[in-house]
């Protein structure tokens, strides 16, 4: 069974300043962790639209040409293939929902053109991840205009979306959906109906070969959302954190469902702070977060590491 240590990253207190809901991803071609956006409670709720990278060990904001509005609860995803970091969606500092796609390399961002029709529409919440063995980033589901809860299938390959219309999970936000090599698929997990907690999720899915396979019950957890949920490559296994309302710890996908790790020191509850793994720290990036809702945020750099398993 793996074992889990979090170890806080050494960045001298220069990064990108207590925040939640921003994107989080690893740029493998640039050998840095990408951050944009995010909200700051102690601002009044004011939503961010800087770019930050995170290089052997250290922050620094990145200078852009042009960047996307400012938002959170947008969906960010590194896309391996085209070497380039997709981000989509998410909600202003007015409450709009936004819809454009803009991609980010070379310490530049870019806005996509495409057709309303043609894309998927405005919305934040929403899950987004990269399927490597497809090579195409992955949407589903989200809050739309009017706090309406989506269950649609959209895949970007490229520039290009397409909206698949394929039996689905039932509609939620706030789910967590991560690729796992293993299944050589994406998985998702979790989520919520709205934002009262009337019905929350603790059921998994599979997304793989343009259709939605539902994991058994072993596969399924206590209800949460905006919990971090990412594949952890030294120890092999997909790993799942608390969230909201989940049960505190650490937990691994065995082959028989999810199990809880031994982790040492056990850090407090983060929420909507996403994980990515960091090839160059070589564990689980977490970045800010907050404790509750509106809550205390946080702005330390994490990093989850296994204590059983070597690079």
């Amino acid at each position: 069974m793996p074992s889990f240590t979090w170890r806080t990253v050494d960045t001298t207190g220069s990064g990108p300043g207590p925040r939640s809901r921003h994107g989080l991803v690893y740029d493998r071609h640039a050998g840095a962790a990408v951050l944009f956006g995010g909200i700051v409670w102690n601002q009044g709720g004011w939503v961010k639209s800087d770019t930050w990278e995170l290089k052997n060990g250290y922050w620094s904001e990145v200078e852009v040409v042009k960047r996307p509005p400012a938002r959170h609860r947008g969906g960010m995803v590194f896309d391996e293939h085209h070497g380039v970091t997709v981000l989509f969606g998410g909600q202003g500092n007015t409450g709009m929902m936004l819809g454009a796609t803009w991609l980010y390399a070379d310490h530049q961002w870019k806005k996509q053109k495409s057709r309303w029709w043609s894309s998927p529409a405005p919305r934040c919440g929403h899950a987004l991840a990269y399927d490597a063995e497809s090579r195409c980033t992955v949407l589903f589901g989200g809050i739309a205009f009017g706090d309406r809860t989506l269950g649609d299938t959209w895949i970007l390959h490229g520039t290009t979306w397409k909206q698949l219309n394929l039996p689905h999970p039932p509609a939620r936000r706030y789910a967590a959906f991560a690729y796992d090599p293993d299944a050589k698929g994406c998985v998702l997990h979790g989520g919520s109906v709205d934002d009262a907690g009337k019905k929350q999720f603790g059921d998994a899915w599979l997304f793989r070969d343009r259709r939605w396979l539902k994991l058994p019950p072993a596969f399924e957890t206590d209800v949460r959302d905006d919990h971090g949920f990412a594949y952890h490559h030294s120890a092999r296994t997909m790993v799942m954190l608390d969230g909201t309302r989940g049960r505190r710890g650490v937990l691994f996908r065995a082959s028989t469902g999810w199990e809880f790790a031994d982790c040492s020191p056990l850090h407090p509850r983060h929420q909507c702070s996403p994980l990515a793994w960091d090839d160059s720290l070589n564990g689980l990036l977490l970045y800010g977060g907050e404790s509750h809702h509106a809550g205390p945020q946080f702005h330390e750099t994490l990093m989850l590491q296994s204590n059983q398993y070597g690079p």
